[in-house]
């Protein structure tokens, strides 16, 4: 299918990882709304950069790296065997909906999305961003692509219960999220690129792309199984870079010290912020209307944590959960206070005031902090492989990629992102008595 969309043509943009990016005039009228340019002041990564200082790219050249790989993807798919069949309006639907994925994200990336019940997933405000009929987008999408938006919404919004997605917008969304997408394969790249590590260069990516195969059956993004290795090595990097950058023990540190400050003007009785327009905010702007709430309500503790987070004074592991302590019990509580954050910080609370009176001095209720990594992160790898004429004997194509026969890496990641990057924590204010106390006996009061 020839399609204006997906020809290299229009304005042209230099990206340090995918070179040039070719915007089309109704790509760039998007590109031009506010709302998209608000993405500028979205840092990639949040609070990794207090640890690796080159991580101040932001959710704007992401998206761009997205729409552009997903063109490639899309121009592969259509010339597969069998092609996708997708219509003239499908193509644009995708195209815009890869470009605006992440238009609805927080500021200091997923940390936000953690306080529930205050806060939505990015995806959710992705589409009242894009069904806004008064706002830019909207009317952007309209104008220039003439499609529905609500299309649009569906295929980056797909989960939501509270809307019906129909089978052709579930197809696209298959495409932008799945283990292998255009999404995934642009953030491991490039916040390897940025962080300075070695992780995102071992993968080839011009073998992963030309490999890129539809599945008729299930509807999905497939390869070939030369494309295996590649696979391997962007699951790999996955790991490494959940292990070392994203869940780097400072990162966690500064991100649960920045929720518990949000927290602690949410749950005030007096609180005039609006926190449902968040997402519509820069981070430079949230942090401005959090401080100005937090001197108009009174709160030294919130002010102290998020002081904290701006000038690098991080809380210290105090204790760290390994693998052998994790009983069903045990995670099955903190499950629980990862899904009622106010359950979460009642009980920082409680440790402050046990190891207060074991200290002989008082805690205020915010020296301590239990840190809990998202329960869904994990490094599943949901593909087939093709194979063709090179099948194995007494094998039936395709093979799934946790077959013994395409690889083996699946199930040995499973237990070490689990063990290794996945690492329950808890923090505490620089305090050598207390660190130590903590250690000794915090874990006793999360079972």
């Amino acid at each position: 299918m020839d399609h204006p969309l997906l020809a290299e043509e229009g304005k042209v943009i230099r990206d340090p990882v995918w070179g040039y990016i070719h915007v089309p005039d109704p790509i760039l009228a998007l590109v031009d709304t506010r709302a998209f340019q608000r993405l500028r002041n979205i840092t990639q990564l949040g609070y990794v950069h207090l640890v690796y200082p080159g991580a101040r790219h932001s959710r704007f050249e992401h998206s761009l790296g997205v729409y552009h790989l997903a063109k490639q993807f899309l121009a592969r798919l259509l010339d597969s065997d069998p092609p996708l069949a997708l219509s003239d309006e499908d193509v644009r639907v995708f195209i815009a909906a890869t470009l605006l994925h992440d238009i609805g994200h927080y500021p200091f990336s997923h940390t936000l999305e953690e306080l529930r019940p205050f806060f939505i997933r990015h995806e959710e405000g992705a589409r009242q961003i894009i069904e806004d009929q008064h706002g830019e987008v909207c009317q952007t999408i309209a104008d220039k692509f003439q499609i529905d938006p609500a299309r649009v919404a569906n295929v980056i919004d797909y989960e939501n219960s509270g809307r019906a997605v129909a089978p052709e917008d579930l197809l696209l969304a298959n495409i932008l999220s799945s283990t292998l997408d255009p999404d995934k394969i642009d953030y491991l790249l490039r916040d390897s690129m940025f962080c300075g590590v070695p992780f995102g260069e071992s993968v080839n990516r011009d073998r992963l792309i030309a490999s890129i195969k539809f599945d008729p059956q299930r509807k999905r993004l497939a390869i070939t199984s030369k494309g295996v290795s590649a696979v391997e090595a962007l699951v790999f990097t996955n790991y490494q870079m959940y292990r070392n950058v994203y869940w780097h023990h400072g990162v966690r540190s500064a991100s649960a010290m920045f929720k518990r400050a949000v927290q602690e003007i949410l749950l005030h009785p007096h609180n005039q912020l609006d926190f449902s327009d968040f997402h519509r905010l820069t981070e430079s702007g949230l942090i401005a209307r959090l401080q100005r709430e937090q001197e108009r309500l009174g709160l030294e503790t919130s002010a102290q944590l998020l002081a904290g987070t701006i000038h690098r004074r991080l809380y210290k592991v105090g204790a760290v959960i390994h693998p052998s302590e994790r009983t069903q019990p045990l995670m099955r509580h903190l499950d629980f206070l990862f899904r009622h954050p106010y359950k979460r910080r009642a009980k920082e609370i409680e440790l402050c005031q046990v190891f207060g009176q074991r200290l002989g001095r008082p805690l205020q209720g915010h020296e301590i902090l239990i840190d809990i990594p998202s329960f869904n992160k994990t490094p599943e790898v949901d593909l087939r492989v093709f194979y063709g004429r090179t099948l194995p004997a007494d094998k039936t194509d395709p093979l799934t990629f946790a077959d013994p026969e395409v690889s083996r890496l699946r199930d040995s990641l499973l237990h070490n992102f689990e063990d290794q990057a996945k690492i329950f924590r808890i923090f505490c204010i620089d305090d050598p008595d207390l660190r130590a106390l903590v250690g000794k006996e915090a874990k006793q009061y999360l079972s």
